[in-house]
């Protein structure tokens, strides 16, 4: 077990980020394996039902997953302060608010057509997308607790399990999509089903381990309704952290709706893009995660110099791989592209997809800024400053949206992730800093 208030050596340090980023990268593997299998077995179209249907996706991640997030960072932050009881509390409540959350997801399942409606799904699309994007909504609700589960594990030193979790999933979402498609001939939605479904098996295996963990055995002690205070610190948290992604997100929804005026073939192409760019991100994803975890307890326990060096040396592992990317992408871009969309794809699909693609890794060092210094001043409890990170994004997608993809096309697209990023990174590297000038100037 990993202690996030004691200075790690780079061994240590290795041992929690290894399994982190293996099991982050299988996560986001299914995504552009699940594209291509659908390319494969049905047609491009099934593959743009994907893509046309991704915006909900990203909605549905802004609510459950930034949620349950901002409870961990609660229960992080608790954790740091060494009160047995405020740390019990504080778990209870999260749990009970994911359930709750979990339930109302089940709900949202039932109307799928106004989800399509307000996506902007063209009218052609709209059949394969019905049961494709309601096995989505349903699956909102244990991928929430998915997440808090994985969180909570993570914060107590332990990312072994919880990755081994996330690989198994992985392998059997690719199973299952595989048979669906190719056995069992279902349409699109059978990849999102296999999703459903591995998801709730990955949320009995890490309740079972969670609950004979160290943090667990608060869980088992009788819930008494817990302290108001905890009550409004879990909400802030989360609404915060929902808050900040739903507006990025949003912006994304929009933007996501302007690139559905392009030809399939476009559309198919940025899928594959997107999916792959995913795919990437994720060791810089890690840091972010280790980051948000180390701020939270340090801060929790008021050791403002151990959080600010961890951030640093964070931030300073993933400026590394942001350079192997930008050296990489020229060579590896192409023949992955070509990989995942097999050898009939059209030259306007993997030119849509190449060019973004291409593009996309010079702009990764504001990425690596904007995810761990919101981490870290969420970590701080500066929540306000997670609300203004994601109403600068919001507002670059849109304009990128409405003004420049008018006037420039498609490559108003390739070229958005530099605004995207650049200006809600640096504007939360500024608030970063500034906040911890404040800290030392009161340590003093």
């Amino acid at each position: 077990m990993v202690r996030f208030t004691e200075k790690l050596s780079e061994r240590e340090l290795a041992r929690f980020l290894f399994p982190l980023m293996l099991s982050s990268i299988f996560q986001q593997l299914y995504a552009p394996v699940g594209a291509a299998a659908a390319g494969r077995f049905l047609n491009q179209e099934a593959v743009a039902v994907i893509g046309a249907c991704s915006a909900w996706d990203l909605i549905l991640d802004a609510l459950f997953i930034s949620m349950t997030t901002g409870f961990a960072i609660s229960i992080n932050r608790a954790a740091g302060m060494g009160k047995e009881k405020r740390l019990r509390e504080t778990v209870q409540g999260a749990v009970l608010l994911s359930a709750i959350m979990a339930a109302g997801s089940f709900l949202l399942a039932l109307f799928p057509d106004p989800f399509m409606e307000l996506a902007n799904i063209p009218l052609q699309m709209r059949d394969n997308s019905r049961e494709y994007l309601r096995f989505l909504l349903l699956g909102g609700g244990f991928q929430g607790l998915q997440n808090l589960l994985i969180c909570l594990i993570q914060g107590s030193g332990e990312s072994r399990f919880p990755a081994i979790v996330t690989v198994g999933a992985v392998i059997a979402q690719t199973g299952l999509s595989l048979v669906m498609l190719g056995q069992l001939h279902m349409g699109v939605e059978g990849v999102s089903l296999a999703v459903l479904l591995s998801q709730a098996g990955s949320v009995m295996l890490l309740s079972a381990y969670y609950l004979k963990g160290r943090w667990g055995i608060p869980l088992l002690i009788p819930f008494k309704g817990g302290n108001p205070s905890i009550w409004k610190g879990l909400v802030a948290s989360g609404t915060a952290k929902v808050l900040m992604t739903f507006l990025a997100n949003a912006g994304a929804f929009v933007l996501q709706r302007e690139i559905n005026q392009f030809p399939v073939d476009t559309i198919a192409g940025y899928t594959y893009a997107n999916s792959l760019m995913n795919l990437f991100t994720q060791p810089l994803s890690a840091y972010a995660i280790a980051a948000n975890i180390m701020s939270a307890q340090n801060v929790g326990r008021g050791d403002w110099s151990m959080a600010d060096a961890c951030n640093r040396r964070m931030m300073l592992h993933s400026m590394v791989w942001c350079a192997l990317y930008a050296g990489a992408a020229p060579a590896a871009v192409p023949v992955l592209l070509r990989l995942i969309a097999g050898d009939g794809a059209s030259a306007q699909l993997l030119e849509a997809g190449m060019i973004w693609l291409l593009v996309v890794p010079f702009s990764y060092p504001f990425l690596v800024c904007l995810m761990i210094c919101r981490n870290a001043l969420q970590g701080m409890g500066r929540y306000l400053s997670l609300i203004l990170l994601g109403f600068l994004e919001m507002a670059v997608k849109c304009v990128t949206a409405w003004v420049l993809i008018p006037v420039m096309g498609y490559r108003a697209v390739c070229m958005s992730t530099f605004f995207i990023w650049a200006i809600p990174g640096l504007t939360g590297l500024w608030l970063y800093l500034r906040r911890m000038k404040e800290a030392k100037r009161g340590a003093e």
